[in-house]
This record gives structure tokens, sequence and C-alpha cells, in this order.
């Protein structure tokens, strides 16, 4: 995300009519943008659920091929610059307690997740001491937690009480911690089966947080649409860049586009609203992953997009919306007081100003097709965990 101070700068290149100079400085704001990195370790041991976990962060099936256990290195699938890897947990015959920082290599990682499906121990304390003299961002999470409901449903029975249950198992987890010396961890309890329940959300927010800014866009854009939450993250996080291509895209090209009353590059804009629909996971491949996830078709799923961009993308349509947009009265509060209309930047203030509308509609849009589809897939998907429940021989007895 770009400063104030940023923003101040681009807006007053406009202002003072410098358009070769505002479109070479915008341009580079979002070619930058766009080259963060973010490599996350997850650190597990045989039976913590290593590759089921990483398929919930990335929002793919767990019976996609590509996700098989042996494969250590894993890129999100709409974003290969944020990449996930596979690290052997504490006891492995591949990892030498007391060597982590060469064993884990710290200076490769920007969050290290330590995964256990049971409880964490001594051991594990150990571990983040280390990470915290290198300053690293680590965070506890205890996996499967939705197979520690199922038992405790089974065997506590009337007495069994979910709130209750949850709390005494993170408990538990930072009272194993503490017992090697780890003061105030931060422990998450997930379920990779049911990523929108629990505390996956949390763990995101965190994982989010602790990013530098460059670092924090391309990680949040790359995620799956677990909850509504995320997707009102993204959906502020483009907002605040739209006015930026707006004026990118008018000061990049002031020869008017035939059909057109107004100049832009089109091609600049079909390349950003095409990127926005896999942001919003509502392009082809993310709609077949989610819909494999869901037990359904991807058919199924997209009957949820109902904006224009939402459904599709191309140069036809994206003239077509902006020749709607330029019949109305559009009010633009930030450049309107500071660019005087004369020459040029007459020009490029229309341009602005309906591009603007335009990308701020269809940011919208496609962030209510993303809820409209996330509601759907859980509605599937309870609707399959109940199925499965009531076949499971344990609950017929």
């Amino acid at each position: 995300m770009a400063s104030a101070a940023n923003n101040n700068y681009f807006l007053s290149l406009l202002s003072s009519g410098m358009l070769e100079t505002a479109a070479e400085k915008l341009s580079s704001y979002f070619t930058s943008s766009q080259s963060a990195t973010v490599n996350i370790a997850v650190i597990g041991k045989s039976g913590s659920g290593q590759s089921a976990f990483i398929d919930a962060l990335q929002g793919t099936p767990d019976t996609d091929a590509g996700t098989a256990p042996t494969q250590r290195t894993h890129q999100f699938p709409n974003n290969d610059a944020v990449i996930v890897s596979e690290l052997p947990g504490l006891g492995s015959s591949k990892f030498r307690a007391g060597v982590a920082s060469g064993s884990l290599q710290f200076h490769r990682h920007d969050l290290f997740i330590v995964l256990t499906s049971r409880r964490f121990k001594k051991k594990d304390s150990r571990l983040a001491g280390e990470m915290e003299q290198g300053n690293e961002k680590f965070y506890f999470v205890q996996n499967q937690v939705d197979r520690e409901l199922d038992r405790a449903k089974r065997w506590q029975s009337c007495f069994y009480l979910e709130s209750r249950f949850l709390e005494n198992l993170r408990n538990a987890c930072v009272e194993g911690l503490g017992k090697g010396g780890m003061e105030s961890p931060r422990v998450f309890l997930v379920s990779s089966r049911n990523p929108d329940k629990f505390d996956f959300g949390r763990l995101l927010e965190a994982l989010e947080a602790d990013l530098p800014a460059q670092k924090r866009r391309a990680f949040l854009l790359a995620l799956p649409n677990i909850t509504r939450c995320v997707i009102e993250r993204k959906k502020a996080m483009l907002l605040e860049d739209v006015w930026k291509l707006a004026a990118l895209s008018a000061t990049a090209a002031l020869i008017p586009i035939p059909g057109l009353s107004i100049a832009c590059d089109i091609a600049l804009l079909a390349q950003h609203l095409s990127s926005y629909r896999k942001v919003f996971n509502l392009d082809e491949g993310s709609l077949a992953r989610l819909a494999k996830r869901a037990g359904k078709t991807a058919e199924h799923l997209r009957a949820a997009v109902t904006s224009t961009f939402g459904q599709r993308v191309s140069e036809g349509i994206i003239i077509d919306e902006l020749n709607k947009a330029t019949g109305l009265k559009i009010q633009l509060s930030k450049v309107l007081k500071l660019v005087p209309f004369v020459g040029q930047v007459s020009a490029v203030i229309l341009s602005y100003t309906t591009v603007n509308h335009m990308l701020n509609t269809a940011v919208e849009g496609m962030a209510e097709d993303a809820k409209r589809v996330l509601d759907k897939s859980l509605q599937e998907e309870r609707e399959k965990d109940i199925d499965s429940i009531s076949s499971d021989p344990l609950f017929a007895m």
C-alpha cells in the first residue's frame, strides 16, 4: 500500500500538469507493488497434517495431485510470489535439535508456523527460543481441532460444551509451551477441513499484520476467500489503489479511443480487472478448485456471480462500461480541486473521473460476488460434513 506521502506526491504531479512524470511514477508504483515475494515455513512432524493445512491455506482441494505429501514447496495458485515450504518437525530424523537456525534457514523465510495435531511440548518452546533470538515471526498452530471435538462429543456426551473444551485445549497448549519457558505464546486452534471455523481467520490476520506493507499486500491478495472478513480486507486494499490505476490509465493515453469520448489505456485496465477476478477467486481455476473442495460443480457456484466483470473481462466489455459511466455526473473529491481545467489536464480529469467510477463499481461488484460464492460453497460443505458424520459407524451406535 502506498503511504499518505506517496499519495500526496502523485496528486501534486497531477495537479501541476506533469502528466508524463505522473504516469512514470504511477507505473513504477504498480510494478514494485506486484514484485514482492512472501515465504512461509510450516514446521510439523508426520501426523500433524502439514499437507492438509497448506491445502487449506492455499484454497486447494486435498485431493489435488499437486499437493502430495512428498512435495515440499507450494506456490499459491493465484499468486506464485507467495510460497509455502513444508519443513520437518522436531523429533524428525531430518531435524537436529539445537541447530534450528541452520536446519530451518531462518534468513529464507518471512514467517514460521509450528504445527501439531496433539499438544505442544518443551521442545517446541526451545525451537521458539531460537526463533526469538533471530527476531523471526512464528506462530503455534494446533491442527485437526475438529477431530478433537468429535472425540470429545463421543466420550463426554451430555457434559460436552464446545466453548469450554476449546478453552481447555488452548490452555493446555499454552501450559505445555510455558514449561519450556515460552511466555504468552500465540496459539491458534484450526481445522484444515473447516478453515472458516475456529482460529483460522485470526491466524491469517496475524500473518498479514506481521508482514511489511508490500509483502502484506501480496499475501492478502493471494489468500483464498476463507471468510467474509478476508474478502472485505481484499476489497479495501484494492479500493486504495483504484484511483491511482485510474490516473495511470488516463495519463498513459492522451488520444481518445474510437467509440469513446475519453482517452484511457484499455489494455492496462483489462490486465488489472482480470487480476481482480483472481483476487476475488472468480476466475475459472479458482471456482473449479472451490467446487472440488465443496463437492459440487463449478457451474453451481458460478451461478452466484452476477456482476459484469465478475463474469468476464474483455476490452469490448470495458469500453461498453466506460460509455455507460461517461453519461453519469460523477463527483471527484481528490483531484478536482487541485487540477486546473486547461489543455490536456482537463482531458485527463474527464478520463480519470470516468475510469475511477468504473473501477470502484467493478471492485464493489466482484466483492459481493465473492461473498455469495463463499456462502454457497460453505452451505454445500456443511451438507457434505453432515452426510459424512451420519454415515460414521461410531455415530450410528
